[in-house]
């Protein structure tokens, strides 16, 4: 006649993820065909000629679309660019007559992001979960039944261009992985995921920290298990191999190329050493010095991801070790996106991811802070709002305080006395 507490518990939860889960859907169907107006966004510019392209030239279309595809703005030619398995997955829709026979472009690109969002939401569900002490305790199910609503992926399926909830539900179920200490599994998902969109690079100092941290107890097998990232990443560029690249061009080759071509200053540390103001003294960055520029700005991350994962080194406790690996993960995607140049405004949209997983496992007024102010500085950056909303002294703050608390849980602290 009656359910036991814990079947009680459970029915409870699924019922307030059901109902969430709905009323995401309803948004979703709400939005389905709802476009950018303007030409210079990614759909009109980019997709829909990729997509046309390679439902008329097929498989072997995605050897080509690199090298033959352009699109004209402000007099020059873009190039596609992305990785083939972006384009084996458009070759799919359109072999299955999803498109263009019953989905547009913009659907299809809103239907791959709501896959990802929802899978998202499973691994987010598993992730807090793991941090549970007790089936009674409703964060995951919070976490499961929120993060689809968060700004790293409601803006995702609104924007139309190709998800960026595709790396970050790949990078959760690689750090899904890692804590269940699967960690060849977890490299090679986290090598395919950089595939996807390279930013998924950009929490690698967490998996370099724990690999060192562990490397004289782990087998020999964990220790060769960085190597699967590599074998992971080549897996996921097959489809441009048997479509008639090498394989060097596949893999590695769309990736150098995406980095090479981006100098822009527009965001984090070149946008606060530009001297293109007037009666500004620092040199304006240009063309002929970018490089001189972003070597500096590549050694000073260097050196703050350095100082983060020596941080770690330098605590003892295991509670508190935690604690600043969670730190770590909200902080190292800032550091990427603030210090390498041409970094696009949203790329920082790991930190918003893991700062309210953060928030989840430990519901604290530090975490609600940090989840609050990354997400509404993502939301922000969809938008290319004014300085004075998104601030590269902002994310200084954040970056700053996070080092802070990695210092105060470390054993470099001062005793308060001088020697004299």
């Amino acid at each position: 006649m009656f359910q036991s507490p814990i079947k009680h518990r459970l029915s409870n939860k699924l019922m307030l993820y059901l109902i969430f889960l709905t009323i995401w859907l309803i948004l979703f169907f709400s939005q389905l065909d709802l476009y950018p107006k303007h030409f210079t966004n990614d759909i009109n510019l980019y997709q829909v000629s990729w997509w046309n392209y390679l439902n008329v030239h097929g498989f072997h279309g995605i050897a080509s679309i690199n090298s033959q595809l352009y699109s004209i703005l402000d007099g020059h030619r873009h190039y596609a660019d992305y990785t083939s398995i972006w384009y084996f997955i458009i070759v799919l829709f359109s072999k299955v007559g999803l498109f263009p026979h019953i989905l547009s472009v913009a659907a299809s690109i809103k239907y791959l992001g709501a896959i990802f969002t929802l899978s998202s939401s499973l691994f987010a569900y598993l992730i807090v979960k793991h941090f549970q002490k007790n089936d009674s305790n409703w964060n995951a199910t919070l976490a499961a039944s929120l993060i689809m609503f968060t700004p790293p992926f409601l803006g995702d399926i609104l924007k139309t261009n190709l998800p960026d909830s595709s790396y970050i539900s790949l990078i959760l179920l690689s750090l899904l992985l890692f804590l269940k200490e699967k960690h060849i599994l977890s490299w090679f998902l986290f090598g395919v995921a950089i595939y996807f969109k390279a930013m998924a690079l950009y929490i690698a100092p967490l998996y370099i920290f724990y690999y060192l941290y562990t490397f004289k107890k782990s087998s020999i097998i964990d220790k060769l298990s960085p190597l699967f990232s590599f074998i992971g990443l080549v897996f996921a560029s097959l489809p441009g191999y048997f479509a008639g690249l090498s394989l060097w061009e596949s893999s590695f080759g769309t990736l150098l190329q995406r980095t090479s071509s981006t100098i822009g200053a527009g965001n984090g540390f070149l946008s606060i050493v530009d001297g293109k103001q007037p009666f500004v003294n620092f040199p304006a960055i240009v063309p002929d010095n970018v490089s001189n520029f972003q070597t500096i700005s590549f050694l000073l991350m260097i050196i703050l991801i350095f100082l983060t994962i020596f941080l770690l080194f330098q605590t003892n406790s295991i509670k508190n070790l935690t604690l600043s690996a969670i730190d770590l993960t909200i902080i190292s995607p800032i550091i990427f996106w603030f210090f390498l140049p041409g970094q696009h405004e949203n790329y920082f949209s790991l930190a918003a991811v893991f700062s309210f997983l953060a928030f989840s496992i430990m519901p604290i007024k530090k975490y609600f802070i940090l989840f609050v102010s990354l997400n509404f500085l993502l939301w922000e950056s969809f938008h290319f709002v004014p300085k004075a909303l998104f601030n590269p002294y902002w994310f200084i703050i954040i970056m700053l305080y996070l080092v802070w608390e990695l210092l105060s849980r470390s054993e470099v602290q001062s005793n308060g006395q001088l020697i004299v």
